[in-house]
């Protein structure tokens, strides 16, 4: 899915282009090159590259008298006079030979890794090249100037790259039906999984889960971002118990600490394949799961945010005591999601349709199915007027 202000994003980086390439108060010559710079960009190429290899040629000597002025030949010299002449500076790349896109869902730490194996560079030492600092959470820490920076490397949108991130100021693009819910439970504060221990900034530890079958069935494996979260226990497409640590040490799952260049995830610590890791078969818990992510997905989509406060509340009071406990007890606690305790997990809804929405989807029916009744009932409201 393309993100809606793709254009805008890529829009605003043209113009820096244009005030960084050409500081000129001439209006006509700004136009010409933001012109250009968007018929490259339109036809999938580097918009940076064609400037650099276009400047001498599109607007004459204004562009000319700001540029070096290319040797002519070397003048006479004395005999047994060496000559030299300076050689030009190589024509640098604007972006990575590799450039992975951040799948729609995934997490922003999991596309970084998997750009540091494409480029065939232990994701570690990646990270601290292109991130410049240690940042104990990359996700959450990331710096916005980075993240454009990262985003011109790899040849996509800022918005689309800051969608991965955990960040609650860098807006991105929601991809995924996912991302709305999640975007509803970063925006809270309350729901992001941690453990014991703290960081420099004085923060818990972060928390990163995974489905040993998702990552051995990927074509490109990878992280999802709504493995950060402790309301999701369990893989809704293979019905299986997510791993919140190493299954063989025991260690926290940091991606982007790894050292093996490997495209399937291994443990920083002990090295192992997470993908090995047992399949523990979680179908009875499964229906629950589901029914509690639509239920976050209509409240990101269909339940405006001064409402949403009662949900929450409600919600985060489930996941209180757990959401510091391992994965194995926060899906015990999804056995108790049901129908007739819904205003105990969700707090009662001010509108009667959202009640029995989400009455609806607490009984397993899916989102989809939900919004087809939705537009039924509409259209029998309005024979019905008429």
């Amino acid at each position: 899915m393309q993100p809606q202000d793709g254009r805008a994003e890529t829009e605003a980086s043209l113009v820096e282009a244009v005030e960084a390439w050409l500081p000129t108060p001439d209006p006509h010559a700004k136009a010409m090159i933001l012109s250009f710079l968007r018929q490259a960009a339109a036809s999938g190429l580097d918009p940076i590259a064609v400037l650099r290899d276009g400047l001498w040629t599109w607007f004459g000597p204004r562009v000319s008298r700001a540029l070096l002025t290319p040797s002519r030949g070397a003048a006479p010299t004395a005999p047994g006079v060496m000559e030299f002449e300076p050689l030009k500076t190589p024509r640098r790349p604007t972006m990575w030979p590799q450039r992975p896109k951040r799948i729609p869902g995934e997490l922003f730490a999991s596309w970084l890794w998997r750009t540091a194996v494409a480029a065939g560079v232990p994701p570690c030492e990646f990270a601290g090249e292109e991130l410049g600092r240690a940042i104990d959470d990359i996700d959450r820490d990331v710096a916005p100037t980075t993240l454009r920076r990262l985003a011109l490397l790899s040849g996509q949108s800022f918005a689309h790259l800051a969608g991965g991130t955990l960040s609650t100021t860098i807006k991105g693009v929601e991809d995924t039906p996912a991302s709305v819910a999640e975007s509803v439970l970063l925006q809270d504060g309350r729901f992001l999984l941690v453990r014991r221990g703290h960081d420099r900034q004085g923060r818990e530890l972060p928390v990163l889960q995974y489905c040993p079958k998702c990552l051995e069935t990927d074509p490109r494996p990878y992280f999802r971002r709504v493995w950060r979260f402790s309301p999701m226990a369990v893989c809704i497409k293979h019905g299986c118990r997510l791993h919140d640590r190493c299954w063989n040490c025991a260690a926290a799952i940091e991606p982007i600490e790894q050292r093996a260049i490997d495209v399937q995830p291994r443990c920083a610590t002990c090295g192992v394949m997470l993908s090995e890791a047992k399949h523990i078969n979680s179908m009875l818990f499964r229906p629950r799961q589901r029914a509690l992510s639509a239920l976050l997905f209509y409240l990101g989509a269909q339940i405006s945010a001064d409402e949403r406060g009662i949900h929450l509340d409600a919600l985060s009071s489930r996941f209180r005591g757990v959401a510091k406990s391992s994965v194995a007890v926060r899906e015990q606690c999804l056995a108790t999601l049901r129908p007739s305790n819904m205003e105990i997990w969700f707090g009662t809804a001010t509108h009667i349709e959202h009640a029995a929405s989400l009455r609806m989807l607490a009984e397993g029916i899916a989102y989809g199915s939900l919004a087809k009744i939705g537009r039924r009932r509409e259209l029998i409201a309005g024979t019905a007027a008429r």
